[in-house]
């Protein structure tokens, strides 16, 4: 296994940068955006401990909301990286299908508790993010895996 570095949290950070432009960048483009952020910050849960969870998931706000009052949806934004964590503590599979797993239930329940008339609404559109979301958790996932362990729980 080669080493990328030895600070993981500056390698993830920067992976956070590059997918935050990625998903305002296909929200400015087409007017809807995958979760991008949200994969990583779930793959961030398989790889961090937790107060380099904390600063990420807390930049991640603050990047997506600078309103000074948070509604219930950021709330959840950040701690869904927690349960992440915690959650592949109880899923019986490989780590990239815990990924995979992970991703697609905070992606979904995460538009549940924001605007769940939207989401039954809007379906097809749903199930386009949560493929497409899905699909850059399990890319990027492999590519971190390349270089790092998964964290001990």
């Amino acid at each position: 296994m080669l080493k990328a570095s030895n600070n993981r949290f500056a390698v993830f950070s920067l992976a956070f940068i590059a997918a935050s432009f990625l998903q305002l960048n296909w929200k400015a483009g087409f007017g809807w955006s995958p979760e991008f952020v949200m994969a990583l910050l779930v793959i961030c849960g398989f790889y961090l401990n937790i107060l380099e969870m904390a600063v990420i998931s807390a930049a991640g706000i603050f990047i997506f909301n600078w309103r000074p009052n948070p509604g219930w949806e950021i709330l959840f934004f950040f701690f869904i990286p927690f349960l992440a964590i915690y959650a592949r503590k109880f899923l019986p599979w490989h780590g990239g299908i815990n990924n995979i797993v992970v991703i697609i239930l905070s992606v979904f329940a995460f538009y549940a508790v924001s605007d769940l008339p939207t989401v039954i609404t809007n379906t097809p559109l749903l199930a386009i993010i949560l493929l497409i979301t899905a699909g850059f958790g399990a890319a990027a996932f492999q590519f971190f895996n390349y270089f790092y362990k998964i964290s001990p729980i």
